[in-house]
């Protein structure tokens, strides 16, 4: 366990989401009857305009890491056997991927700067994404997966990544135009990260480490992928983005 299943003290009690429970990245789901999670999960978008930024920063990064899981178990997948649908289906892991990343940074850059950072800073200053172990070790799988399938069979999967990238880029250059991360300001960014640092980016997520069986994680993966699909029907950011979650939650 990494993170606790209760609101946390820090002061973004407001975000009223769900607890995401995910295994270690190492670790499998575990099985169970089909269906044998019934509990209702609900996850309700803030009208507020403030509210909202806030909830779209934590709801989306839950979204961020239910992908980052499907794409370190496709790529894996794609090394040992390499499959053209796979291709297509983990490009479109990288597309849902850069909506996340639009839609956890959809708030403006005075919301970022007055509400999100100060969150992160309280909570530790040196807060990075760089803490992220779900996303870790994706840049080795994704060269790993390009090398197995040659580059004309890789070519949706590389397009996909770049374009993942360009999102990134684009949403740190907004949000924080010029100016160093919190890791680069505290000093502390040329230390490797350790498993207590892992465990802050859990906790400040509304992320605990547990065992879960498949039929629970699904029910979670279902409700933040609608979630965040109806959020963008009623507060559209670009009219590709709802088409490319759909997609992604139907071929799953």
């Amino acid at each position: 366990m990494s993170a606790p299943v209760c609101l946390p003290r820090w002061g973004h009690t407001w975000v009223d989401l769900p607890v995401l429970r995910l295994p270690m990245p190492e670790e499998e789901l575990i099985p169970c009857a089909t269906g044998c999670f019934q509990l209702p999960i609900a996850i309700d978008t803030p009208e507020d305009p403030v509210e909202r930024a806030v909830h779209r920063w934590f709801l989306g990064h839950h979204g961020a890491f239910l992908v980052w899981k499907f794409l370190s178990a496709s790529l894996d997948r794609l090394i040992r056997e390499p499959d053209s649908q796979l291709v297509r289906l983990t490009a479109l892991g990288y597309d849902a991927y850069s909506v996340m990343l639009a839609y956890s940074g959809s708030c403006s850059r005075e919301v970022y700067e007055d509400v999100i950072r100060p969150m992160m800073v309280t909570f530790d200053p040196a807060f990075s994404g760089r803490w992220a172990r779900d996303y870790e070790p994706l840049p080795g799988l994704l060269r790993r997966a390009r090398a197995a399938l040659g580059s004309v069979a890789a070519e949706p999967l590389t397009s996909a990544s770049k374009a993942n990238l360009v999102a990134h880029m684009d949403v740190m250059r907004r949000l924080v135009p010029g100016g160093p991360s919190l890791l680069r300001e505290s000093g502390r960014a040329r230390m490797s990260t350790t498993d207590a640092e892992r465990a802050r980016f859990d906790e400040f997520f509304l992320v605990s480490r547990e065992n879960v069986c498949v039929s629970r994680y699904r029910a979670h993966r279902a409700a933040v992928l609608s979630a965040i699909g109806h959020d963008l029907a009623k507060h559209p950011l670009s009219p590709e983005y709802g088409e490319t979650l759909r997609t992604f939650a139907t071929r799953l």
